[in-house]
């Protein structure tokens, strides 16, 4: 799971008018990369629980501290300068299926 392995696991969300954005950040010292999935429901959970040794993700209301789990917080975004308005609201646009933007 690409959030397991970025410096800071961190998985954000920000609700669109059609459906929700999840994504994570990363880059390097002179770009950013933001690597995103939409989806038409959310998540249900505030913790992604990614287990490293058998590969399974689950979702949770609370923190994992199982042997081989990382508890991955999923932060509420609530305003965002990151994205600007015309990109997301061309992946407002998007199907959940389609990620050519």
């Amino acid at each position: 799971m690409l959030v397991s392995a970025a410096h800071t696991s961190l998985l954000h969300h920000f609700p669109l008018k059609n459906g929700h954005l999840y994504f994570i950040v990363g880059g390097t010292l002179t770009e950013t990369f933001i690597y995103f999935v939409k989806l038409k429901q959310g998540i249900e959970g505030r913790f992604v629980i990614y287990n490293a040794l058998s590969g399974e993700i689950r979702f949770s209301s609370t923190v994992r501290t199982d042997p081989n789990v990382s508890s991955i917080p999923i932060i509420e975004i609530v305003s965002q300068d990151l994205m600007s308005k015309g990109l997301v609201e061309t992946v407002n646009r998007l199907k959940e299926e389609e990620t050519n933007v």
